[in-house]
C-alpha cells in the first residue's frame, strides 16, 4: 500500500528502532529508567506502562485495567502512557533502544520478535509467582514467545475467522458457512454474491489476512528455521490464489493505497458480503453495522481449516529498575477480573480462558462459541521474524500492486523478500 510522506517517516522510524535492539541486548542497555524505585522492592512501586490507545474514553478503560494492579497491591500504582496505534511502534522501538523505556511495555505477538532483545524473559517471574501458562490460550502464549522464551502476558488472543452478512446470504440463496466448509464452498457462495455493485468478499495485503489465507490453501508458512520462506512455491502458490479473488476472479474489490480501514469500511457499510477478521473486533463490528452479523471459520483447503492466532500482551522493558513490582502488576492485569470487565464490554477477546464466557455472553452472535472453539482448535501462533517490521510495510506496498493484478504476485514475494532479507 502506498504510503503519505509522513507514513513512510513514522514506518522509517519505527524500522530503524527495531534493528537497533538488537545492540541494547548486547550493550546491556540500563540506564534505570523505568519508574519506581532503586530497591528492586517487590511491594513498593510507582510504574509507568505505555501503551496504545484509541481516545478518551479508551484511555480511561485500561486506567482501571492499570488500577487493578494497586487493588492488589497498594504498593503498587501504574500510571497509563497512552499514544495511538500508528506513533506508537516507532516510540516504543526509539525508547527500548535507548534503554529509556517505562517498565510495562504493551507488546503484539507478530512484532514481539521485533522488540525482545529489549525486553526481560518472564520464565523466571512465572515460576517465582506461580503465573500457569496454562489458564491462557496456548497459541497466543507462544505467540508472545521468541527463542522458546516468554516475552509477555496476553490480554487478547484469537484465530482470524470470516465475518459475514447474514442478510446478504439470505438474500442470495446462499446457505450460511458451518464449521468444515471448503474453499470450493466459498468459492462458490463468493461468485453467488457478487453481484449488484457488491462483492462477495474484500481483502487487503495485510500480513495476518495474507499469512492465514496461504495457510490454509497450501499449508505454506511465512518462515523456515527462522527465516523468510516467502518464495517458497508453496507460499507463492498459495499468495497467488489469494490475489486471484481480486484480479481473476474478480469476487473481491481492488484495494486502493493510502486507506488502512477499507476492508472494514466496505464490509460495514454493506458493500462485501465477507470479511476476515478476528475475535477481538466483532463486538465493535456488530454495533456499527446494520445487518445480521455471522461467524465462521476460514474455509478448508487441502489439509482442512488452517487459520492463525494473533494478540497482545503486556511485558517488561530490560531497563525496569523493579521487574519483581512490574511482574505482579501485570499479574493483577491479565487477572480472571479486569479480563472478564474488558471482555464484557466488548473491547478484547480475553487470552485467560475463564474469561471466555464473558466475551460470548456479550457478543451475543449465534455460532460464535463453535466457531471461535473450533478455529482455535486448527490455529497456531503466527511466528515473525526480526525483521517484521519491514516485511509487513513491504507486503503492504508489494501486495496490494500484486492483488490489483499490477505485478505478479511471485515478483512481489521475491521483492519484499529481497528487500527485508532472511530476518534471522
Amino acid at each position: 500500500m502506498n504510503r503519505t510522506p509522513a507514513r513512510v517517516r513514522r514506518w522509517a522510524i519505527a524500522t530503524l528502532s527495531a534493528l537497533a535492539l538488537t545492540a541494547v541486548a548486547a550493550c546491556g542497555g540500563n540506564d534505570g529508567s523505568g519508574g519506581g524505585d532503586s530497591s528492586g522492592s517487590a511491594d513498593k512501586a510507582d510504574l509507568t506502562w505505555s501503551f496504545w490507545i484509541g481516545g478518551t474514553e479508551d484511555q480511561a478503560a485500561w486506567q482501571k485495567v492499570a488500577d487493578q494492579a494497586t487493588t492488589d497491591h497498594p504498593g503498587i500504582t501504574v500510571k497509563l502512557q497512552g499514544t495511538d496505534w500508528n506513533n506508537y511502534w516507532a516510540k516504543i522501538g526509539t525508547l527500548l533502544a535507548g534503554g529509556k523505556a517505562p517498565c510495562i511495555i504493551g507488546m503484539q505477538s507478530l512484532r514481539t520478535a521485533s522488540y525482545a532483545s529489549a525486553m526481560l524473559p518472564l520464565d523466571d517471574l512465572m515460576s517465582k509467582y506461580g503465573l500457569k501458562a496454562e489458564d491462557f490460550d496456548k497459541p497466543i502464549m507462544d505467540g508472545l514467545k521468541v527463542d522458546g522464551k516468554q516475552i509477555a502476558i496476553p490480554y487478547d488472543s484469537g484465530p482470524m475467522v470470516i465475518f459475514y452478512n447474514k442478510d446478504l446470504f439470505k438474500a442470495a440463496g446462499v446457505a450460511e458457512p458451518k464449521p468444515g466448509w471448503t474453499m470450493d464452498e466459498f468459492n462458490a457462495a463468493a461468485k453467488k454474491l457478487t453481484a449488484a455493485g457488491r462483492t462477495g468478499l474484500v481483502t487487503t495485503p495485510g500480513d495476518l489476512g495474507v499469512t492465514s489465507w496461504v495457510r490454509t490453501m497450501t499449508g505454506a508458512e511465512p518462515l523456515a528455521d527462522g527465516k523468510l520462506a516467502l518464495t517458497d512455491q508453496k507460499f507463492v502458490d498459495g499468495f497467488t490464489e489469494y490475489a486471484d479473488f481480486v484480479k481473476t476472479d474478480k469476487i473481491a474489490p481492488q484495494v486502493p493505497s493510502g486507506n488502512p480501514d477499507f476492508e472494514s469500511q466496505q464490509f460495514a457499510a454493506g458493500k462485501a458480503a465477507m470479511q476476515l477478521n478476528g475475535p477481538w473486533s466483532l463486538i465493535d463490528t456488530k454495533g456499527k453495522v446494520k445487518f445480521q452479523l455471522g461467524i465462521a471459520p476460514i474455509p478448508a483447503g487441502p489439509d482442512g481449516s488452517k487459520t492463525y492466532t494473533a494478540g497482545s500482551g503486556f511485558g517488561i522493558s530490560r531497563s525496569c529498575k523493579t521487574p519483581d513490582a512490574a511482574f505482579q502488576a501485570i499479574m493483577s492485569m491479565t487477572s480472571d477480573k479486569p479480563l472478564t470487565t474488558l471482555a464484557a464490554a466488548g473491547r478484547a477477546y480475553p487470552a485467560r480462558i475463564a474469561a471466555h464466557d464473558a466475551w460470548f455472553t456479550a457478543a451475543k452472535i449465534d455460532g460464535a462459541k463453535e466457531t471461535i472453539d473450533y478455529a482455535s482448535e486448527n490455529s497456531v501462533a503466527l511466528v515473525t521474524s526480526k525483521n517484521w517490521v519491514q516485511v509487513s510495510d513491504l507486503l503492504n506496498r508489494f501486495g496490494t500492486q500484486a492483488l490489483n493484478g499490477e505485478i505478479p504476485p511471485d515478483q512481489a514475494l521475491k521483492t519484499i523478500q529481497d528487500q527485508a532479507g532472511a530476518g534471522s
